[in-house]
């Protein structure tokens, strides 16, 4: 595959995840969560993994996709582990906060570590302690696609992962209702979704988010048709 097929942009996931927050480990007083069920609407429960899933690192402000990946450039547990950062705001029921995120990290015993390496970088951890175990999370990220066919894209960095386009922005509501007629009245039904938006050339391209074991394009091609034709 030539270099010059694949895409590289930024934009943002948005989805409902639920969490468990970390006990050791970690730094004291400080707020560390772990999406636990990260494809729920594929496994249902957690397959088995090597190093930890997403983990959200709460901090006192935002901090800006171009302030995460700076901050993990700089930190040689990441640069050496292709460690993979993004900004994030984990919205509760009653609150909001911010956090990175971080992904592919490679063990829990260095998360101390990481979180040191943060705070000589000048990153402030949320003090607050927060016990609520669901939250609809925004991370903004890079993404490296590969476009397969008109608005369907395959993930190069995750290889289960692919992205379709709709022409339209949903609520988070009215996705959730998307996908369950998507799941119930098409011929494409195991997989999980998440709701999304790339940038490119200052507009924001609504796609949507699958995730499957053995992602192809038919597919990704099936799930768009049906959303699609439920959208009309």
């Amino acid at each position: 595959m030539e270099i010059k097929n694949l895409i590289c942009l930024s934009g943002s996931i948005t989805k409902k995840e639920s969490l468990i927050w970390l006990k050791s480990n970690i730094l004291e007083n400080t707020n560390v969560a772990e999406a636990n069920l990260p494809y729920a609407g594929y496994y249902g429960w957690t397959p088995e993994k090597p190093k930890p899933n997403s983990l959200f690192l709460l901090t006192e402000k935002y901090h800006t996709l171009e302030e995460a990946l700076r901050l993990a450039q700089n930190i040689d547990i990441c640069t050496k582990n292709l460690v993979n950062a993004a900004s994030a705001v984990l919205q509760f029921k009653n609150q909001t906060f911010s956090a990175i995120r971080i992904r592919n990290f490679p063990g829990y015993n260095h998360l101390k570590i990481l979180q040191q390496c943060f705070q000589k970088l000048g990153v402030s951890f949320l003090k607050k302690a927060i016990f609520e175990t669901e939250a609809l999370v925004t991370v903004n990220k890079c993404f490296l696609l590969k476009q397969i066919n008109k608005g369907i894209f395959i993930d190069k960095s995750n290889k289960n992962e692919g992205y379709i386009e709709i022409p339209v922005y949903l609520t988070q509501n009215d996705f959730e209702q998307l996908i369950i007629n998507v799941k119930n009245n098409g011929e494409c039904k195991f997989f999980d979704a998440a709701k999304g938006g790339f940038i490119q050339d200052t507009r924001v391209i609504e796609v949507i988010r699958i995730y499957a074991k053995y992602i192809n394009a038919d597919l990704l091609r099936c799930i768009q048709q049906e959303a699609m034709k439920q959208l009309r």
